[in-house]
């Protein structure tokens, strides 16, 4: 999905967004797959919830979760969110994860 991956993106990011100066301490990562962009900030001490749009991604899920990265499966057309407003500093949409 990153052209030059996952860490390369989050450097990008970074230029714009201040991830390294402890700004940005709370990420939500929709269409996870296997959490790479959380398993990625998570080396850059922000914890990013990762959430997969579908149960057939059940293999990825449990690798994310064995790698340490918060993850649960969630239909995000039809449930709202259980985290109050403001509970995340940014969030991504993977969209290619999410066909």
């Amino acid at each position: 999905m990153f052209p030059q991956g996952t860490g390369a993106n989050i450097d990008e990011l970074a230029s714009v967004i201040p991830i390294s100066d402890g700004s940005v301490r709370t990420a939500l990562d929709t269409g996870c797959g296997v959490a790479s962009w959380g398993a990625y900030l998570l080396k850059r001490n922000v914890l990013a919830m990762s959430f997969t749009p579908r149960d057939n991604h059940e293999a990825q899920l449990q690798f994310a979760l064995e790698r340490g990265v918060p993850a649960v499966i969630g239909v995000l057309g039809s449930i709202r969110l259980p985290y109050p407003s403001r509970a995340f500093d940014i969030a991504v949409f993977n969209s290619m994860d999410c066909k």
